[in-house]
């Protein structure tokens, strides 16, 4: 529509709003609004009889095309067609009458800022990438993993490559230009011609012919995909794994997006946590066991099934950490990496003596101050 609009009279309603629309309401909606009001309006109902009149009135003007256009060009629409004021000249413009007569288009007044001529609509390059979290155990993490996953994708119909029609017809309105002119009287003996998309086609200058029945009118069909995701030892919470044109086509794109999957860390409750390259785990000794040294096990480290059992050494003190070289996460296996290395185990101790213990340090409190003092 054209962004030039006459002023209306302070006596005459806005058609929209007496049909509670606003300007950029579809025929669908107009309709649908009218066949509401009118029943609610309606006098044989008990409704209010002028309202009624009102809401036909609305409905006349803005369900024809070329009615609604030049209300909403001019702001008015003259009984029986017409252009609101009337001609006070004979039309066309120099069939005698006298007077001084101008045929002006209105495009050319403002710049062409109402545009013109055929807008197909261009489909975009490429379509938006779609990010979806993928969990993975620690274990998964320090071994890598291959994961098969079916994608439900959809892809354009082979029948009507997207459109959702088996073929194109011309507009019948504006006879494929795309446009509709529209005469408005801009003062005595002067006229415009409106130059405005078509409403009919929305300025496509084309509208679809017979429905693709393979794709029910979607223009898409189910294509469904499984991809392996391979996911590499060392790998980080955090990393991205790209699988390039992977997601389903769109309506509107040449090309689908690209999938990318984040590797997230899954819940997991266990004796030992990742931090980088290196693992850590924490463990409470007796006051016994750290004087005279133990074992302990990291039972979920995901390089022994089993568990992994190491040595503390004698007189560790509590809050020391022990660095244990190579029982790490390995390391990224690109060519930048350090290939092959691997992270620490990282051990804190916290020592507590307990009830018994203490009681045993009061009784012979003197055989330990004869062998530390």
């Amino acid at each position: 529509m054209s962004g030039y609009h006459n002023a209306k009279s302070d006596s005459e309603e806005d058609l929209y709003k007496i049909l509670g629309l606003d300007r950029s309401a579809s025929a669908d909606e107009i309709r649908k609004a009218y066949k509401e009001l009118s029943r609610i309006h309606h006098p044989d109902k008990g409704g209010d009889e002028e309202m009624f009149k009102k809401v036909n009135r609305a409905n006349e003007i803005l369900s024809d095309p070329e009615k609604r256009q030049t209300y909403d060009v001019t702001g008015s629409v003259q009984e029986g067609g017409g252009f609101p004021g009337g001609f006070p000249f004979p039309f066309p413009f120099g069939g005698g009458g006298g007077g001084f007569h101008m045929n002006v288009d209105i495009n050319d007044l403002f710049g062409n800022m109402f545009g013109g001529g055929v807008k197909r609509k261009v489909r975009k390059s490429k379509g938006n990438n779609k990010t979806q979290e993928l969990p993975l155990s620690l274990n998964d993490f320090y071994h890598g993993k291959q994961i098969q996953i079916e994608l439900g994708r959809q892809v354009f119909c082979d029948i009507c490559h997207g459109d959702g029609c088996m073929n194109w017809k011309t507009c019948d309105t504006c006879k494929g230009v795309g446009v509709r002119e529209t005469m408005i009287q801009m003062g005595p003996g002067m006229m415009a011609i409106n130059r405005g998309p078509c409403t009919a086609c929305q300025g496509e200058g084309r509208s679809k012919g017979a429905n693709c029945t393979t794709c029910d009118q979607k223009g898409v069909v189910s294509q469904p995909k499984v991809i392996e995701v391979n996911v590499k030892p060392g790998s980080s919470a955090g990393d991205i794994l790209t699988f390039e044109g992977m997601c389903s086509d769109e309506i509107g794109y040449e090309k689908p997006g690209d999938l990318l999957f984040r590797l997230v860390e899954a819940d997991e409750d266990l004796d030992v946590k990742r931090e980088g390259m290196n693992l850590r785990s924490k463990f409470t000794l007796s006051l016994s066991e750290s004087l005279l040294g133990c074992k302990r096990d990291v039972k979920h480290h995901p390089a022994h099934k089993d568990g992994y059992t190491f040595d503390i050494p004698v007189g560790i003190q509590s809050g020391e950490t022990m660095r244990i070289k190579g029982k790490g996460m390995p390391g990224p296996k690109g060519p930048e990496g350090p290939g092959g290395s691997f992270g620490d185990l990282l051990v804190t101790i916290t020592v507590v003596a307990s009830e018994s213990e203490k009681k045993s340090l009061e009784t012979h409190k003197a055989i330990l101050q004869s062998i530390f003092m």
